[in-house]
Parts: C-alpha cells; sequence; structure tokens
C-alpha cells in the first residue's frame, strides 16, 4: 500500500471509529432503561438477559476462526451488519421480549466480533515505528464520539426528545444509520484497501509463546467488572445517586480519556510494552486501591459525607474507569510477541473470549465477596490481579527485543 493510499485508509477507518463508537454508546448506554421501560422485567430475567448479551463474547474466537479468509475488513462489514440488524429490529419494529433476545444477541455478536478486529485494523495501518500512536490516535477519537453519544443521551432523555414510549426508538434509530453509515465506509476499504491473506488455520488458536498475552487479557476480564458492575454501583447505591450523575460521570471519563489516549500512545511508542504493562500495573493499584478504600468507609458510615466527600469519591471513580485505556498496551504486545502477523486477528479473538469467560466467573465471585466481607474487598481482588500483568511484563522481555513491528 502506498503512503497516500494509507493516508486515505486512516481517514476512512477514522470515520468508521467516529459512527462505531456513536451507535455503540446509543446502544449500550441505554440497554438496561430499555428493557426496564418497554419490557418491565424482573430481577431474574435482568440476570437471564446478560446470556444473549456476553455470550457472543465467548463465540467471538469461534467466529474469526471460520470467517478468517474473508480478510478482516470484510470481517469488519459483517459485524456491523449483524449489529445494524439488531439496531433495526429493536429500534423501529417493537418486537415480543422473546424476539428482542434473538436480535439482542445477533447484535451483541457484531460489536463482539469487531473488538479484536478494529484494533488489529488500527495496527495494520499504522506508520512504521508509530504503531502505540496510532493506537492513541484512533481510540481517542473513539472515545470522543462514545462521549458525544452519552451527551445526546442525557439530554434527550431529560429534554424528552429521547423515549421509550414511541414504536420508534430514536436513539436505536440514530445508532442503525450511524451503523450503516459504517457498513459503507468499511465495504468502500475493504475494495480499495490490498487484503493481506486470510486466516489460513481455521483451527482455536493456542500457544504458549502468546501466554503473556492470555495472562493480561485474563486479569482484564476481572479488572473490568470494576468498570462495568462495582464501580458504578458505588455511586448508585452508597452514594445515592441518579442515572443524570453516572452520566456525568461517564461524559468525564470521555472526555479525559480524549486526552489520556493518545499520551498513552506516545508512552507506549517511547518505553515499550514491558515498561507500560508496569505503568499499567501501578495506576490500577493505586485507583483500585483508593476507590476501594473510600467505598469501604463509605458502607461502614465512617465519615459523614460532604461536598469534598462526595467530589473525592468522583475522582476515585474517573481513575477507576480510565484504566480501560490501558487495553491498546494489550493489543500491541500480541502483535509484538505473534509468530506471525496472520495470527494477531486470531489471538486477539481468542484474548476477547478469555475476557468474557474470566466476566462471567468473576463477577458472581465479586458480588458474593461484596456481601460477604464488603465493597472494598472488590476492588482490593481486582487490584490484586495486577500481579498478571506484572509477570506477563517479565515473560515478555526476551520477546520484546526481537518484536515485529
Amino acid at each position: 500500500m502506498t503512503e497516500q493510499n494509507r493516508r486515505r485508509a486512516v481517514r476512512l477507518f477514522l470515520a468508521v471509529l467516529a459512527l462505531t463508537a456513536l451507535a455503540n454508546g446509543l446502544g449500550n448506554n441505554i440497554f438496561s432503561n430499555y428493557f426496564n421501560e418497554v419490557f418491565h422485567i424482573d430481577s431474574v430475567q435482568r440476570g437471564f438477559i446478560e446470556i444473549p448479551r456476553e455470550s457472543p463474547g465467548i463465540l467471538c474466537m469461534v467466529l474469526v476462526a471460520a470467517l478468517g479468509l474473508l480478510g478482516n475488513l470484510w470481517m469488519s462489514v459483517v459485524a456491523q451488519a449483524l449489529i445494524l440488524i439488531g439496531f433495526l429490529v429493536m429500534g423501529w419494529l417493537s418486537p415480543s421480549y422473546g424476539t428482542m433476545l434473538v436480535f439482542l444477541f445477533i447484535h451483541s455478536l457484531g460489536m463482539h466480533l469487531f473488538m479484536p478486529l478494529s484494533d488489529a485494523i488500527s495496527m495494520d495501518l499504522a506508520e512504521k515505528g508509530r504503531v502505540g500512536s496510532t493506537l492513541g490516535k484512533f481510540k481517542s477519537v473513539d472515545t470522543l464520539f462514545n462521549m458525544l453519544a452519552a451527551v445526546m443521551v442525557f439530554f434527550g432523555f431529560r429534554t424528552g426528545f429521547f423515549s421509550f414510549a414511541s414504536k420508534t426508538i430514536p436513539p436505536f434509530a440514530i445508532g442503525a444509520a450511524a451503523t450503516a453509515g459504517a457498513v459503507i465506509l468499511l465495504t468502500v476499504m475493504a475494495l480499495s484497501v490490498p487484503r493481506k491473506s486470510g486466516i489460513q488455520n481455521h483451527k482455536l488458536l493456542f500457544r504458549k509463546r502468546y501466554m503473556p498475552y492470555y495472562m493480561v487479557t485474563l486479569a482484564y476480564g476481572c479488572q473490568k467488572r470494576i468498570k462495568i458492575v462495582f464501580a458504578p454501583w458505588v455511586i448508585i447505591n452508597l452514594l445515592g445517586q441518579g442515572a443524570d450523575t453516572v452520566a456525568l460521570l461517564t461524559i468525564v471519563v470521555h472526555l479525559a480519556g480524549t486526552w489520556l489516549s493518545p499520551v498513552l500512545g506516545s508512552m507506549l511508542d517511547r518505553l515499550g510494552v514491558k515498561k507500560m504493562l508496569w505503568i499499567e500495573a501501578v495506576y490500577i493499584v493505586i485507583s483500585f486501591s483508593l476507590m476501594g478504600l473510600l467505598a469501604g468507609m463509605l458502607s461502614g458510615g465512617s465519615f459523614d459525607l460532604g461536598d469534598w466527600q462526595t467530589w473525592l469519591v468522583f475522582g476515585a471513580y474517573v481513575l477507576c474507569i480510565l484504566f480501560e485505556r490501558f487495553n491498546m498496551v494489550h493489543s500491541y504486545m500480541m502483535r509484538s510477541i505473534a509468530l506471525d502477523p496472520g495470527e494477531v486477528t486470531q489471538t486477539l479473538s481468542v484474548g476477547v473470549s478469555v475476557d468474557h469467560v474470566m466476566a462471567i466467573i468473576a463477577s458472581p465471585i465479586m458480588g458474593l465477596i461484596w456481601n460477604a466481607w464488603g465493597v472494598q474487598y472488590v476492588f482490593h481482588l481486582a487490584a490484586v490481579f495486577a500481579l498478571f500483568q506484572i509477570a506477563a511484563a517479565a515473560m515478555i522481555t526476551p520477546v520484546v527485543k526481537n518484536r515485529i513491528v
């Protein structure tokens, strides 16, 4: 690919990431409200819904292996088409509860399939020696448009422009339009960008050499529960804040992420994977331990909640959620230790599956720990998992010297 064509492909993919982030934010940010207000589900049904939502993450490696001959870009077209189908049915056709579960699964399957493909395409489009910076740039755009989606959700429901009462659900409709745009742009890219050879080995790919990547992905699966489940629950349950406060904090997180992502990307190019894994581990230990300490004090009634204490908890919450920005380090590490560049996408998809298996195991265990010993120990356990990042850093030392970049 010529430099001119690469730059054109980068611009197209930046537009794709903007559209997919907007659609993702308009879907994920309101699914819980959608389930509650449209289907009036109980707690048992809410738990059951997580099966069609999260099981596609486990199936991701199987789907990538099966569709590998298509190449990353055509697989991305398939992924976004699946998301579009889900949006169209849930947004326009007022499905029954059972039908909604089917198309929620299809929507989630597309989302999870696109996860490893997004990072793989980003690294394929990077300039030599600037993979980290390119990842940071792409992640920054993704974060910015996720923030825009959060702003739209906040003001849309506050003003009444967004509603679940009508047959057409506006945020899903907008998400469908954005996804359709992503399908078109990815098709243009797939037709114009020279395709690398697809995945030739359709068996599930596990190699001992890639153990450092599996380890950090396993740790990430546990630590991500803090972002998705337990940190928001501290804000909602212990601080007694509503959905509007969580939405505003989400906006702050995304705004900070648009700055942090390119910074981490540049640091990755300068310092390398080993040092960045250490930095990630230290960051997780400090931010999670701080949040655990504050949550423990809140649940134990150790201090009277005032303005400054509230803002301190908000600040710790933002720090906890921002840890997800380090995920680019894991993808870069996989590319660094790959025996064959063609194995990167396949192994990233295995990582998504490992992440979700760990999520399914960790969530109930951490919930039991919260109930039995206290909320602080949930955060402390997630912090302890930073040992996996440290161990992975030690294991990849001889490989990084000969990394494929």
